[in-house]
């Protein structure tokens, strides 16, 4: 064997080894966080805090409820401000406040149970290791295995990064859960409770779609046929694309419960309506 054999040997040698350090614990910690939504409502520190947002979320409601009588008054004969139509807000957004911890829990739960529904109970790091095992081999001696590896272990570690930030996002809408609901008493600020709820639902269940997504992946993968050829190298870029997928998904589910810009939403204006309204009232 020539130097230069040798050299190159040495060198895939090396990358094989600094794929192995990197690859398993990447997809192992990503699936240990990519389908496991901790329970906030079980952590005593978020309930306290949960608390004292919903004290200020009462006041706001009191207020509310002020300003749904001024404009009840000013409105005449408005059907968009009767007392029929307000009262009934006013009571939605009072419930939904003072229960949404217990609601986020539930649906924490809920979309838990979906997920391993889909992956099994034997734990999703499990099939991404089986998926790995199925789509590289058992061992990384060439080049284009070792790369495909280190490919897959920096799209695995972006997704770490993109889960720890849906956790902290998703902790901090079940915090502010009351003061959001609350804003559902008027119809000038109906539009952040809403927005809320298609941000928490958004940053919830995209796990589910993506749990989905694994389960049809671990069918492919063990298959690759139905593509028309069978190979490494398929094999190794339908597991790659299949963790890109993965990534993507959170990104598309933020531009569904964003469908548009806040500041371009009615609350400012209608909230600038209102206030001309209420000017002969408080005169």
């Amino acid at each position: 064997m020539d130097l230069t054999a040798q050299i190159v040997e040495a060198i895939t040698a090396w990358l094989g080894t600094v794929a192995a350090q990197f690859y398993a614990p990447a997809l192992g910690s990503a699936g240990d966080l990519l389908f496991a939504t901790p329970s906030f409502d079980l952590i005593p520190e978020v309930a306290a805090t949960w608390e004292l947002v919903r004290n200020v979320a009462d006041g706001l409601l009191l207020l509310g409820a002020t300003a749904a009588g001024i404009l009840v008054m000013a409105a005449g004969s408005d059907a968009r401000y009767s007392a029929k139509v307000l009262v009934p807000r006013l009571l939605i957004a009072g419930i939904a406040a003072n229960a949404s911890l217990a609601a986020c829990g539930a649906l924490i739960r809920f979309e838990n149970g979906l997920v391993v529904s889909f992956v099994g109970t034997s734990g999703t790091s499990y099939v991404l290791g089986q998926l790995a095992s199925v789509a590289l081999g058992p061992g990384m001696t060439q080049l284009l295995p070792i790369a495909l590896a280190l490919a897959a272990a920096i799209v695995a570690m972006l997704l770490i990064v993109v889960y720890i930030a849906r956790d902290l996002l998703l902790l901090v809408a079940t915090v502010v859960g009351p003061l959001a609901l609350v804003m559902y008493s008027l119809p000038q600020t109906e539009e952040i409770a809403r927005l809320w709820t298609r941000a928490f639902s958004a940053l919830l269940f995209v796990q589910v779609v993506q749990a989905l997504l694994l389960r049809i992946a671990v069918q492919l993968l063990q298959r690759t046929d139905w593509l028309g050829a069978s190979s490494e190298l398929i094999s190794g870029l339908l597991l790659l694309t299949l963790l890109y997928v993965l990534f993507k998904l959170p990104f598309a589910a933020y531009h569904w419960a964003f469908q548009r810009p806040f500041m371009r939403a009615t609350p400012v204006a209608e909230l600038l309506i209102a206030a001309r309204a209420m000017k002969p009232v408080l005169r």
